[in-house]
């Protein structure tokens, strides 16, 4: 999936949203073209950072790996960091996705050689390891950039209510051949954030569901994920996302 949310996101921060859109009747693809562009033009209201750990479940096995998220705010655009500490059996990894207003997404990916080597470089990546896991979790690299905004079919369908709030509801859709070729996302009204999101193969099986599942608030009173979590129903694995809550 090109998500969390990321995707994804999935970017690890509650986005400003803009004016409530009209709702559709059925299905709406000029509204679903407005929305796309709108929540890829939601610029983060300030640069931070977050600690937070990748729990992946697999089985019987569990595996935990430290991870650092940075939001870096440009002129016209920002960067968004994931920086993984080493692990016993694997090295440290680094995703460096630059998003722009007006422009497609930017990744720069890098990893260590073993487990204690320094990170080179990143470098950039080609279309086809844009579904490449990172880090050994079931985000895969485009998941973590919600790469689906970008698609070329983005159509709006009737709003719904998730996890208690009024989400806008768009499909996204890409005629590439193989993998994940559409993806339904349930994108929170207020600040145009994805609640959960579904991706589905070319005969409309569920591969990967993503969902945003706490939010908690911070010491200034603002609302912050906590925790949020991707399933992997090809491979039967799954990935929580936890992160530490800022202190000031």
């Amino acid at each position: 999936m090109a998500l969390v949310l990321a995707l994804f996101l999935m970017n690890c921060t509650v986005l400003a949203g803009g004016m409530p859109l009209p709702v559709p009747v059925v299905r709406d693809e000029a509204g679903g073209q407005a929305l796309a562009e709108q929540i890829r033009c939601s610029m983060p209201e300030q640069s931070f950072e977050r600690h937070g750990v990748f729990v992946i479940t697999s089985g019987k096995n569990k595996t935990e790996i430290p991870f650092l998220c940075q939001v870096k705010l440009q002129e016209g655009s920002w960067e968004t960091v994931y920086q993984t500490e080493g692990t016993p059996a694997a090295g440290a990894e680094s995703l460096v996705i630059i998003h722009r207003t007006n422009g497609p997404n930017q990744y720069l990916y890098a990893r260590a050689a073993k487990p204690g080597a320094p990170l080179p470089e990143p470098s950039p990546i080609s279309p086809a390891d844009m579904e490449a896991p990172f880090a050994g979790t079931d985000f895969s690299l485009g998941d973590l950039g919600m790469e689906f905004l970008h698609w070329p079919g983005q159509c709006r369908l009737q709003s719904e209510m998730r996890s208690g709030q009024s989400c806008y509801v768009l499909e996204s859709t890409n005629s590439r051949p193989g993998g994940i070729m559409r993806v339904r996302s349930s994108i929170d009204e207020k600040s145009l954030g994805p609640i959960r999101v579904e991706a589905y193969d070319s005969g409309g099986t569920e591969i990967k569901m993503f969902s945003l599942d706490s939010m908690q608030k911070d010491a200034h009173g603002q609302y912050q994920v906590k925790e949020m979590g991707i399933e992997n129903k090809k491979t039967r694995s799954h990935t929580d996302v936890k992160f530490a809550m800022p202190k000031d």
